[in-house]
């Protein structure tokens, strides 16, 4: 009987980042629809889509900011 075990992609710490600034540009495209949608059916599915995208913002690992000078 097979397992529902998930596998965690093994992805440089670069990789990691770049899937993070991808997400946020959609965070930041699916907002920008949310503020000019008047449909409330589209809204609904905007709003599904945008806490998906915020969802897995928190489940990826960051590389940590570069120290300001």
């Amino acid at each position: 009987m097979a397992t529902d075990t998930m596998v965690s992609p093994q992805l440089k710490p670069e990789e990691w980042e770049l899937i993070g600034q991808l997400l946020e540009c959609k965070q930041r495209e699916l907002l920008a629809e949310l503020r000019h949608t008047t449909k409330r059916a589209f809204r609904d599915a905007l709003r599904e889509r945008l806490d998906q995208v915020e969802e897995l913002l928190g489940k990826i690992p960051r590389l940590p900011a570069p120290p300001q000078s």
